[in-house]
């Protein structure tokens, strides 16, 4: 019998001989699998795959590479084989076992590989991949199998066989350990085309591991045309925002609804999460099927805490917006466990560097007590690690796409276990590295600090957040109970001007189209909206009827009081963060001047120093209006151009500078770098602990694992069940090589 054989260096006909007992008699003839082959299918039994083909083509496939342009390649390689038309090369019979094939010279053309049967087999191959390495098809118990059981150190410890009676004598969980995870939707790029596989859309994908009951939810909403907020949240009244955020900063991707689209897409990307070692989460990876909103977030993370109760941090880019809907549906959900309510959602690190000031002081990781140097960008890695996939995946059938990005997601996460030490060993180096550099900024902005005349950095740092955040929430200032009377002008205040926007909102056709209308239109009655939900709470907290609240308008002498009141305290803040932004511009200038010739470095320098200037100027239209309130808009003195490039001279202050506003200035700009630094210093030194239990965790889990795989190996070893044991013998040698890099590293982890 002969077949077409496929492999990476060369290609061509292969004759299988068919060896006879001389004992018994039985004939043997070696099948795909014992030759170190996988068949195209059962259609085309006689084609035989190299398994190093398969592997060849995982690897490159993540990178991006087609399968048209693989084929082409092992078909470039198959150099003189002759050419075989049909789809069966050979028959089984006997007679056909001992045709040859013709003696003349070998034809130009070289072996077709039909790249549709190719994908087939590579499918076929990952699917038994898979089944290969699942510990729990090969018996092993006492693995964890939740959520986050891909990751060594944030999985359950293991419980071999025998052990839970003494569970009680092992070492307790590191119950103060920050677990967490990183959530992020990645859009078009792994989307799908809807004109793509249109005839085979009832076909179920094969792999599910990263993908699983949220997705199946997902689904199950989509198909009843409840995937919004409202079905979410319980049917309760989604579109009163029950919140009033602080950030202001414009978010696309922030979406509390998002409804279906008529585009050329039928799935908008996908949804998922990765721990803080850059695993994927498994189980909670959805396809989107609509565009990016809150629902998707809300069935993930309600899954992963029934899942994980001990979760403590959650990362996504608008969780400043997020977390009060959560606590929403926290409260609308009974089922979930208690700590859901205590979660803390944080922005990541990167994301949150532009969102408002007030909302990286209170929401961004990196200026949260507890928090770590746990940046929480982990999920960018993923997608783009991921983005050479998209291009192929698009096209593909949907039920093919999902298993091959199951199979991208497992080849991450098979990387990331083999080099979870060197990971590990990597963190500890840039944390102690870390906490060594801001040691030093600390010594240096506090000595810059009392140089310049501040006597106390760390009250000058608490000043700046008192400034910037506020020294309490709306309504709520200690020692002033009317100062929620400012709080009530101002959104009073608001909802005149929205009102007035709204009634403009047609003029925008002069200068742009129809649509532009309609969207601030419509924005603005959202806005709205939110606007008198945090009038009314504010009316039933203070006990304002209608017949009293409605006095409140200019003339109304508690009005007027407070607006004055307002006023001047809005004055005073824009003054203040205008100087404190003054000194940094003009700091920022020194620092361009001794950098010298152009490099990185100054064009660093010279953006951070066009934002700061962008923003001196938004500072001045908020000042010129609130002065305008309080004086009248013809006592407004307005800076010419030349008095603001002033501004940025070593040495100037700004015209209405006193000593008290001058300080005030010197204290925000020196507050600001004392609290920065102060902030980074002690995120290092709290991800320092971390890193040492994660360095506990993974001891835990390579010592139960190795114990739960031994237990698997002998049960099948006194089976006879060789195969199974030589899959175990290969898990248990990786697990071995992660426990001999950890003892060599023991030392350099023990470092102080």
């Amino acid at each position: 019998m002969s077949v077409r054989y496929v492999g990476l260096n060369c290609s061509g006909i292969v004759y299988l001989s068919t060896a006879k007992c001389s004992r018994c008699g039985d004939s043997f003839t070696p099948t795909a699998v014992e030759a170190g082959c996988f068949v195209s299918s059962p259609v085309d039994a006689h084609a035989w795959y190299d398994l190093q083909v398969h592997k060849a083509y995982g690897v490159l496939c993540c990178d991006g590479l087609s399968v048209t342009g693989f084929t082409d390649f092992l078909e470039a390689m198959a150099v003189g084989a002759p050419c075989i038309s049909g789809t069966v090369a050979e028959s089984d019979t006997e007679s056909d076992s001992d045709s040859e094939l013709p003696d003349q010279p070998c034809s130009p053309e070289r072996l077709s590989v039909d790249r549709r049967r190719f994908f087939a087999s590579f499918m076929a191959f990952q699917r038994a991949r898979f089944m290969c390495t699942d510990l729990q098809r090969l018996g092993v118990t006492g693995m964890d199998t939740g959520a986050l059981c891909g990751c060594p150190i944030c999985s359950r410890r293991p419980q071999p066989p025998g052990s839970e009676g003494a569970e009680g004598a092992q070492a307790p969980e590191d119950t103060p350990y920050p677990l967490a995870v990183a959530m992020d939707a990645c859009g078009n790029k792994l989307g799908h085309y809807s004109s793509c596989g249109a005839a085979s859309r009832d076909l179920k994908p094969r792999l599910s591991s990263c993908f699983g009951p949220v997705d199946a939810r997902v689904q199950a909403l989509h198909g009843q045309g409840r995937l919004n907020l409202r079905s979410t949240l319980g049917d309760a009244d989604a579109d009163a925002e029950a919140d009033a955020c602080v950030c202001q900063s414009s978010l696309h991707c922030s979406r509390p609804e998002a409804p279906a689209s008529s585009g050329p897409l039928d799935v908008h990307g996908v949804c998922g999460a990765v721990c803080m070692h850059g695993f994927p989460v498994r189980g909670i990876f959805c396809d989107m099927q609509t565009p990016e909103q809150f629902a998707y977030y809300l069935l993930m993370l309600g899954h992963l805490v029934k899942e994980r109760p001990d979760l403590k941090h959650v990362y996504i880019d608008f969780g400043c917006r997020f977390k009060h809907t959560w606590s929403r549906y926290v409260a609308r959900q009974p089922d979930l466990p208690q700590s859901a309510a205590q979660l803390k959602i944080m922005v990541n690190w990167m994301h949150g560097a532009g969102h408002d000031l007030a909302c990286q002081l209170t929401n961004s990781g990196r200026f949260t007590e507890g928090a770590g140097r746990q940046i929480g960008e982990e999920i960018e890695q993923l997608w783009s690690s991921t983005k050479p996939v998209g291009p192929l995946a698009r096209y593909m059938t949907l039920a093919r796409r999902r298993d091959f990005i199951e199979m991208a997601l497992a080849s991450v996460s098979r990387a990331k276990s083999k080099r979870v030490v060197q990971l590990l060993v990597r963190a500890y180096k840039r944390t102690v590295a870390k906490i060594r550099e801001s040691e030093v900024e600390v010594r240096k902005a506090e000595s810059a600090a009392r140089a310049a005349g501040v006597e106390d950095p760390a009250a000058a740092a608490a000043r700046f957040v008192q400034s910037a955040v506020g020294t309490s929430p709306p309504g709520g200032v200690p020692g002033d109970t009317d100062a929620w009377q400012m709080d009530y002008v101002l959104l009073r205040l608001r909802r005149a001007e929205m009102e007035g926007l709204k009634d403009k909102a047609p003029s925008l056709a002069v200068v742009s189209s129809s649509s532009a209308v309609a969207l601030a239109a419509a924005s603005t009655s959202a806005q709205i909206t939110k606007v008198d939900a945090a009038l009314r709470r504010l009316e039933g907290k203070h006990g304002l009827l209608p017949d009293g609240w409605k006095q409140w308008k200019r003339g109304h002498g508690p009005f007027d009081a407070a607006l004055q009141r307002l006023c001047e305290r809005e004055v005073s803040r824009c003054q203040a963060r205008i100087g404190a932004y003054v000194l940094e511009v003009q700091h920022g200038q020194q620092e361009r001047a001794q950098a010298g010739c152009a490099d990185r470095e100054t064009k660093r320098i010279q953006s951070r120093l066009k934002r700061k200037r962008s923003q001196i100027r938004t500072l001045l239209d908020e000042m010129y209006v609130w002065q305008g309130m309080q004086l009248g808009p013809s006592s407004v003195q307005r800076l010419t151009e030349d008095q603001v490039k002033g501004l940025y001279v070593p040495g100037r202050q700004p015209p209405w500078a006193t000593p008290s506003s001058s300080d005030a200035a010197l204290n925000l700009f020196h507050g600001r770098k004392c609290h920065e630094a102060a902030s980074e210093l002690a995120r290092a030194r709290e991800h320092l602990g971390y890193v040492q239990m994660d360095k506990s965790r993974l001891e835990n889990w390579i010592s139960g694992a190795l114990a739960c795989i031994r237990a698997a190996r002998a049960a099948k070893a006194a089976t006879g069940c060789q195969g199974s044991v030589h899959l175990l013998d290969c898990h248990l040698a990786d697990i071995q090589a992660l426990h001999t890099a950890l003892g060599a590293s023991e030392r350099l982890l023990s470092m102080p």
